[in-house]
């Protein structure tokens, strides 16, 4: 009975491999995700909150910061959106280079440009912050603000 117990198991080990293999390409639901920032602690991600917020009577958003706040949106996802699959292919590349005895030396040209694409999506979010930033008000900052630091208790 334990014999053939074991030999299912073995059987069905064998037979999980390659689906395993085969999945370990895909990134999973509730996977953690890897940021294309260099600083991914701190700074807020403005879009995305007012995006939750758009028509919130407290947060009172004009037509014309409305306007302004998509043109940020978008010169801010594009940019970011063309970013991430660069970075994230890349940084997959180093990865897989050094799990696999590469020397550190040989995979120095693309540690820099890996490093080059997040400061180039960092500059882009920080570029993001200061522009959404001029066209909200000072009350309407601290409204955004405070929601973001009840969310952090």
């Amino acid at each position: 009975m334990f014999k053939r117990a074991v030999g299912i198991l073995i059987i069905g080990a064998a037979l999980m491999l390659p689906l395993g293999a085969a999945a370990s390409n895909y990134q999973y639901k509730g996977a953690k995700k890897v940021s294309p920032f260099l600083i991914t602690k701190g700074l807020p991600h403005y879009t995305m909150i007012i995006k939750k917020r758009w028509d919130d009577p407290k947060l009172a958003l004009t037509p014309k910061q409305k306007a302004e706040l998509l043109k940020v949106r978008k010169a801010t996802l594009g940019s970011i959106t063309s970013l991430k699959p660069k970075i994230a292919k890349l940084r997959k590349k180093i990865v897989k280079a050094a799990m696999s005895g590469a020397a550190p030396e040989s995979l120095s040209a693309d540690v820099a440009k890996l490093a080059k694409l997040k400061a180039e999506a960092t500059r882009t979010h920080l570029k993001c912050i200061y522009d959404t930033r001029q066209i909200l008000t000072p009350s309407q900052l601290e409204y955004i603000n405070s929601t973001m630091r009840r969310k952090r208790k």
